[in-house]
């Protein structure tokens, strides 16, 4: 009987115990139900729930994840981008200490801005960006090349210029200088600068170790160049010797076919001997 009670008294006692530690974290209900929710695309309610959980857990070990949720949901799947605005303006100022944390947050920020149509904000946030990329020449160069996507639908060229030439400066890799200089050398052929675009184009074919596809993507956009002033014979050159790297090979066949038939120079006779 003693042994009996003894069971009871025990089972009581853990039952007690699990009881006060989920009162000890009032939020654990709230985000397993929001996770639970979540994973099962009952987006309004992890909402709700993970609202609820940033709410009564100040210090929760998930509010991260309760942040990054909020924010999926408002951007991906209400498409609620001035919701999605205050969300990550919260989250920066909470998550922002972090610098790693802090490039993302405002980087998705930017994109978020942008898509409102409200470039200056958005140019603002990648700026901030920058701060938080000391020790990474990789996020500066995703940060800069965005920024110069934004200037160029503003149709700022000169901040376009500036900011892809401080990218292909960077202390980074060929490759992605490589990328700067071909994105520097498309910009300056939207407004039909082309000698600026020639003299990028041939520096970044001038490098050493740059990727294939880059590398066939600056001889195709130098052959329109070189068409654009009607030297057909240096156009033909150039795509035939990216003939077979070049992304589609179909587009370089189908320019081939379409450019002007230049007959090869005749040779003059040479003058009878004496």
């Amino acid at each position: 009987m003693k042994r009996i009670l003894m069971l009871i008294l025990l089972a009581t006692t853990m039952l007690f115990v699990v009881a006060c530690s989920r009162n000890d974290s009032p939020g654990l209900q709230d985000i397993d139900r929001a996770r639970d929710s979540y994973s099962k695309g009952f987006y309004m309610e992890a909402e709700k729930d993970y609202e609820r959980y940033l709410q009564v857990e100040p210090q929760g070990k998930f509010r991260r994840e309760a942040w990054e949720r909020l924010s999926t949901i408002a951007i991906t799947i209400k498409g609620d981008y001035d919701r999605a605005v205050v969300i990550l303006e919260a989250m920066y100022l909470e998550l922002g200490t972090d610098p790693d944390e802090a490039w993302h947050i405002m980087y998705q920020l930017g994109d978020v801005y942008a898509l409102l149509g409200n470039t200056d904000k958005a140019i603002e946030s990648f700026e901030k960006c920058l701060n938080h990329t000391d020790d990474s020449p990789e996020k500066a160069i995703k940060t800069q090349m965005r920024m110069a996507e934004i200037y160029r639908a503003m149709g700022n060229y000169d901040m376009v210029a500036a900011t892809l030439e401080s990218c292909a400066d960077s202390d980074v890799d060929n490759n992605s200088k490589a990328n700067c200089l071909y994105e520097l050398a498309q910009s300056y052929s939207f407004i039909s600068n082309w000698n600026q675009s020639r003299r990028y184009l041939e520096k970044l074919l001038g490098m050493q170790n740059v990727d294939g596809e880059t590398r066939a993507l600056a001889v195709f956009l130098l052959a329109d160049i070189y068409e654009n002033e009607r030297d057909f014979v240096k156009t033909r050159e150039l795509l035939e010797s990216i003939a077979t790297s070049y992304p589609n090979p179909k587009v370089i066949e189908s320019r081939l076919a379409n450019l002007p038939y230049i007959p090869p120079p005749e040779i003059p006779p040479h003058p009878p001997k004496n």
